[in-house]
């Protein structure tokens, strides 16, 4: 597994400047913060219909593990035929950060952890004293950045990249695809 010393966090982001009402409001910062949160609950719920609304159309979704995704059609389609990766799981959004990065553009910053809760059969687990005896367990973590776009004052999702992951061995036991997704891109 590679180190990560360091969190690699795009230029600027901890800057205080960034937080100033004049470079995005506090109603654009509390709808971005509500729809970045909103976006692991309608994962982990499996409420596809809310999630495209959430979404653009042309929504890209870059993860080291699962690969991209170029539409939200296409992701939405993806999570729908991927159980393994949500059943039993829940997605859990820390440290958000957001700021402007253009007109009518931000970019949130956000961990990422994920908790396996219960076992799913998606992924040839069932309910045994031996995986009982490990959950709930941290099953991985790692940053996220997003892209935002405002249209008509709604904000949109239109970038996901997910990055610097680290994933628990019992989860993923290949450590190659360990190491691949640990990376930044």
């Amino acid at each position: 597994m590679p180190f990560h010393d360091i969190t690699n966090l795009p230029l600027g982001i901890c800057d205080p400047q960034s937080a100033l009402n004049t470079e995005l409001s506090v109603g654009d910062r509390l709808q971005i913060t509500e729809l970045l949160h909103r976006v692991y609950l309608c994962e982990d719920s499996r409420d596809y219909a809310a999630l495209k609304k959430i979404l653009t159309e042309n929504y890209i979704n870059e993860h080291p593990l699962f690969g991209k995704h170029e539409s939200a059609s296409s992701f939405i389609e993806w999570l729908k035929n991927t159980p393994a990766g949500f059943d039993g799981i829940r997605h859990h959004c820390l440290n958000s950060v957001t700021r402007k990065i253009g007109e009518d553009t931000a970019e949130s910053v956000s961990y990422l952890l994920v908790t396996q809760l219960f076992p799913a059969a998606s992924r040839n687990e069932s309910p045994t004293e031996e995986i009982d005896s490990v959950l709930p367990r941290i099953i991985g973590h790692g940053v996220v950045v997003d892209t935002w776009i405002s249209r008509d004052a709604q904000w949109y999702l239109q970038h996901r990249v997910y990055q610097q992951m680290s994933i628990n061995s019992t989860f993923l036991p290949d450590s190659k695809k360990r190491e691949d997704v640990a990376k930044t891109p």
